[in-house]
């Protein structure tokens, strides 16, 4: 007889609603239409992003760019806090909103954003306390200019938060308006203040103000409404869940920045300048990878409270799509490196053609594994921590004692980044070996 037959058995009746209160099962047209709504969104600000760039080169020149972009990799590295409490405030609202809970969504996103808030002003503080070291071993000695960028590495911390609670709310268009904003804002900012001889200073106000502007769009509506005060605890320590998410994120950001930090230690202030814009190019490629992320990670973890065969279908889709993006991003710095060099960043920078495409296969293989990291962190399976983090010794230690040109560089990160892709492929497989989350929790909860 089956359970629900039996009116003895008192979990019959949450075990037949199941299948109807959770959300998350595989469906392609749901999962085209937000794809198409985030990667519409993400590729506008992408080309805001790269315009902030483009045009910041030319007026500030090798030199100055290379010190932004420097600013830049240290804010990503430190800015994993800002994935992580991402990554957890997602993982969270996409359990509620799987369990058709969205009105205490607002609840978490009022009661954890000052935790959120206060994570980031720690992190801006110590960010300017690192700097009296950092500043004389990247040559980027203003006080001044630390201090404007430990304000916007505090402000990219709550940024992240609420974003990641959009992600996981599954309230897509909020997330691409905010990431648009940010873009545009950044962009003209960035050329307003340089343009009045703020240089590198104003290029990173123009960031800090940026994210202020991505806050603005996207927190009003999410933290709005709601049932009063009460909130289960469990959602609303960010703590544990975050600890166990940074150490991947620090590790994978660092797997895709440090080379930055070593090439501006190492090499002349110009060919730091080249490698820089190489690297800026070639980061499209996991960039755009991300783009796919940005569905994948929401959607991933409410499947992983439907079944199995919606994580495979889901994760067999992402990962094709990313290989195919990969590899074609990689052909064309191949073919026309000096043409993408030009049109971007001007003549200047053309002598950077030969780094562009070892830096395109560098990113080509990140891409691939960052697709599966992206997956395996939203479905909390983070074994692969411990083989990332190996990774990062292994290429932070040879850099540093043979890191001396621009090829040394970008071959011992592509031999660091080769040797991930099969770890990262058995992970995966493991991964859908092993049967997701009940609905029934879900469920039980659903009907409170």
């Amino acid at each position: 007889m089956d359970v629900t037959e039996n009116p003895a058995d008192a979990s019959a009746p949450v075990q037949a609603m199941a299948p109807s209160l959770t959300r998350g099962a595989f469906h392609l047209r749901s999962f085209a239409g937000d794809a198409g709504l985030i990667a519409g969104g993400a590729l506008l600000a992408n080309a805001f992003n790269y315009g902030y760039h483009f045009a910041l080169s030319r007026k500030l020149g090798p030199n100055d760019y290379g010190s932004l972009v420097t600013l830049i990799a240290i804010a990503s590295i430190v800015g994993v806090l800002a994935s992580s409490v991402s990554i957890v405030a997602m993982q969270e609202c996409a359990r509620m909103w799987a369990a058709l809970r969205d009105e205490r969504i607002p609840i978490f996103v009022r009661c954890v954003g000052p935790v959120a808030a206060g994570i980031g002003a720690v992190a801006g503080a110590g960010t300017l306390l690192a700097s009296v070291a950092l500043a004389p071993y990247v040559h980027i000695v203003r006080t001044s200019l630390w201090l404007i960028f430990a304000a916007y590495v505090a402000i990219g911390i709550y940024s992240g938060f609420v974003r990641g609670a959009a992600q996981g709310a599954h309230r897509f268009a909020l997330f691409s308006g905010s990431l648009v904003g940010e873009a545009v804002v950044k962009l003209v900012l960035g050329v307003a203040f340089v343009t009045s001889g703020l240089r590198v200073g104003g290029a990173v106000a123009a960031l800090a103000l940026g994210s202020v502007a991505g806050i603005a769009i996207v927190l009003p509506p999410l933290a709005a409404g709601g049932r009063s005060a009460r909130h289960e605890r469990a959602h609303l320590e960010l703590g544990g869940e975050t600890l166990r998410v940074l150490y991947l994120t620090v590790a994978s950001t660092a797997l895709l920045f440090i080379d930055v930090i070593f090439a501006k230690h190492h090499l002349s202030g110009v060919a730091a300048g080249y490698y820089a814009a190489a690297g800026t190019i070639a980061r499209t490629i996991p960039f755009a990878a991300g783009f796919i992320g940005i569905v994948l990670m929401p959607k991933a973890a409410a499947a992983r409270h439907a079944s199995r065969e919606s994580l495979g279908r889901l994760l067999a889709l992402t990962v094709g799509l990313t290989a195919a993006f990969a590899v074609v991003g990689m052909g064309l710095m191949f073919v026309f490196p000096e043409a993408l060099l030009r049109v971007t960043f001007g003549p200047a920078f053309v002598k950077a053609a030969p780094l562009l495409r070892l830096y395109g296969v560098n990113a080509t293989l990140f891409a691939l594994y960052g697709i599966g990291l992206n997956y395996l962190v939203a479905t909390r399976e983070y074994g692969v921590g411990a083989y990332l983090a190996g990774a990062v010794v292994v290429e932070a230690v040879v850099m540093a004692l043979f890191g001396n040109t621009p090829v040394r560089l970008l071959t011992t990160a592509i031999a660091v980044n080769a040797a991930l892709i099969p770890i990262f492929a058995w992970f995966l497989a493991r991964s859908l070996r092993v049967a997701p989350q009940a609905t029934g929790p879900l469920a039980a909860e659903a009907t409170k």
